[in-house]
């Protein structure tokens, strides 16, 4: 494997190299050193993708085994695409032993510093007490950048490409999970089938339900874990929340930092209740694990009824809004659907659910 220094980085480690090597991009990486929050880091890029990662906080003793954590950047940063265990070895052990060279020339130097400077747009996602940065190098990765005149892409899509080129199979696998959401609208419901990679947290949980029922992520929401016996056992709060209290003897916990992972397996049921005024109620329930899930996003397999249009007034609301909107003749009509088309109210599509749907883990 290749790493392709900057002269800054060259002279942080204490080493001189010779000109890049001819080689294979895939097993290339260009590297440059750059300084955040008054801390040394590292920022690496894919020559063939731009995809790369970050390591930060580095002391001089990190860098005389900067090797080593290249080496485990890579594994982790292949494994927050769930890309396969058995194609990240093979794609180290095809790498080879690392080598650093010399940056291999202004192409993939510009791209380099493009990465930096996405780096430097999102040093508030920092974990200052960790080495790799996961979040950071999620927004690296889901970077639009110009393929030619016409087309962009993002690395994480590129490096996907390319990992199946060279290896001529699906690259992707990961421990999903078949979920039944039902949401109530009185004297019927609206339900969603979807599939989702089974290690995300519940606020991401929260973005893929509002892209699958279409809602607009105007308002605060919770989820409650029911067990067996009906006891609420946790209580899921939004980060945004300015306060959150104790509900008796249930657990509350943040989103961003409680992972659905723990309450997949076991007869939960889940509540994911949105907009505190409208209160809007969606019943979880996990219909199947699926071991070797093939996507790295989730998806929608099965729909029924719309879901409301934001702001409606609850169910209550709902019931009038479709009775003013099923009857051309009524006083209200044009009013109503003025209103609808304003908030955006669409009739569900799988279709365009599912393509929202692949990049709701990217945000």
């Amino acid at each position: 494997m290749f790493i392709e220094c900057t002269k800054k980085l060259q002279d942080e480690m204490g080493i001189t190299v010779e000109k890049p090597y001819e080689d294979k991009e895939l097993f290339s990486w260009s590297a440059n050193l750059i300084n955040i929050k008054r801390r040394k880091a590292v920022v690496l890029v894919n020559n063939s993708s731009r995809f790369g990662f970050v390591l930060f906080g580095l002391k001089a003793k990190d860098f005389k085994r900067l090797d080593e954590l290249i080496l485990q950047g890579v594994r982790r940063c292949f494994q927050s695409e769930k890309i396969k265990e058995e194609i990240i070895e093979q794609y180290l052990s095809d790498a080879g032993t690392i080598c650093f060279s010399k940056t291999n020339g202004s192409r993939y130097v510009s791209r380099l510093n493009k990465a930096c400077e996405v780096v430097g747009y999102f040093e508030e996602l920092l974990d200052l007490e960790n080495i790799y940065q996961p979040k950071i190098t999620r927004k690296l990765n889901a970077d639009i950048i110009k393929i030619d005149k016409y087309n962009y892409k993002q690395p994480y899509e590129l490096l996907l490409k390319d990992l199946k080129e060279n290896y001529r199979e699906n690259i992707v696998k990961c421990e999903g999970v078949k979920l039944v959401v039902k949401l109530d609208l009185g004297s019927y419901c609206a339900e969603r089938k979807i599939i989702i990679p089974i290690d995300i947290n519940f606020k991401e949980l929260h973005e893929i339900l509002q892209i699958s029922f279409g809602w607009k992520n105007y308002h605060l929401y919770e989820f409650n874990v029911i067990n067996e016996e009906g006891e609420n056992v946790l209580n899921v709060v939004s980060e945004h929340e300015d306060a959150f209290y104790p509900n008796g003897e249930c657990t509350v916990a943040i989103d961003s930092d409680t992972f659905i992972k723990d309450y997949m397996k076991k007869e939960y049921t889940i509540i994911y209740n949105y907009d505190f005024g409208d209160d809007w109620e969606h019943e979880i329930k996990v219909d199947s694990i699926i071991p070797d899930y093939d996507k790295n996003y989730p998806i929608c397999i099965a729909g029924m009824e719309n879901a409301p249009p934001e702001d409606v007034g609850g169910i209550p609301g709902y019931e009038k809004f479709l009775e003013i909107m099923s009857n051309p003749n009524h006083s209200e009509h044009e009013e109503m659907k003025r209103w609808s088309d304003i908030n955006w109210n669409k009739n569900f599509r799988m279709d365009l659910v599912n393509k929202r749907l692949k990049y709701a883990l990217r945000n």
